[in-house]
């Protein structure tokens, strides 16, 4: 039987407007409750983000946030945290300002205190960036932040990103890691870091497993906690190198409420 949920956000949970149906979800999370099951909302986005995602309904919600770097269960309660060491920061932001593949990127650093951006604060990237960034900051030289940071958000107007995230995950190897993230971007965590070992976390505390989860996800950061959950979705909309490795997709797309339709499944079931 399944006793959590845990969904991705962007493209998964949230449509294409970055909305949900908050009055059913909001009579979900209630029955979730009475029936003591559990639900995650796990993402790349950061957790200020996250808690303004759900404002305006009240109930448990646990949080994955930063791909697993920040996790923060129903209560409010800090369980896990993983903060790039500075010395290997340094590193890779030194490496990205002289690779010719990296040019042109924009750099967040997505810390404990605040998140801090490469471009100027008037610029088109960084006011749309702001939308997924509570109180961000320009910064006109990385290497100076020295906040506890969790992730490295890097995203391109163009180009693909398997190649770099190649090449970075080449370079670092065995210290930080790469992963898509969609919208033509990566996001960097310390190595061994994912969505699955945040949710590990929550589980080892409420003496679960994966045999109890299922999970929704949309992207190629989303296929560590897919592939472990017991009922693991791609969404019908979702990438297609996440599509061509996934088992389960849903019926409905985001648009369609595809993973609060799949919650009221699991809601009714005996």
């Amino acid at each position: 039987m399944i006793k959590v949920i845990a969904s991705d956000m962007d493209g998964t949970f949230l449509n294409e407007k970055g909305t949900f149906d908050e009055n059913r979800f909001q009579g979900e999370l209630d029955r979730l409750a009475q029936k003591q099951m559990h639900f995650i909302s796990a993402s790349s986005n950061h957790y200020q983000h996250l808690l303004k995602t759900f404002e305006h309904v009240s109930g448990p919600i646990s949080y994955v946030c930063n791909n697993g770097a920040l996790v923060v269960d129903e209560r409010g309660v800090i369980v896990s945290e993983d903060i790039i060491d500075h010395l290997i920061l340094r590193k890779a932001l030194d490496w990205m300002l002289k690779t010719p593949s990296f040019f042109g990127a924009e750099i967040i650093l997505v810390g404990r205190n605040g998140t801090y951006c490469n471009l100027p604060s008037q610029s088109k990237r960084f006011k749309a960036s702001k939308y997924f960034y509570e109180n961000m900051q320009s910064a006109k030289d990385l290497r100076l932040v020295f906040d506890s940071i969790y992730k490295i958000d890097i995203t391109w107007e163009t180009g693909g990103v398997l190649e770099r995230q190649n090449e970075f995950n080449h370079q670092f190897s065995g210290r930080l890691s790469a992963t898509s993230s969609g919208m033509n971007g990566l996001d960097v965590m310390n190595a061994g870091v994912t969505k699955l070992t945040g949710i590990q976390s929550l589980l080892d505390d409420w003496q679960l497993s994966f045999d109890d989860v299922a999970a929704f996800g949309d992207n190629g950061n989303d296929f560590e906690m897919v592939n472990a959950a017991r009922e693991g979705y791609a969404m019908k909309n979702a990438a297609q190198d996440l599509l061509a490795k996934v088992e389960h997709v849903t019926h409905l797309t985001n648009d369609e409420q595809g993973v609060q339709e799949q919650i009221d499944h699991y809601l009714n079931e005996e």
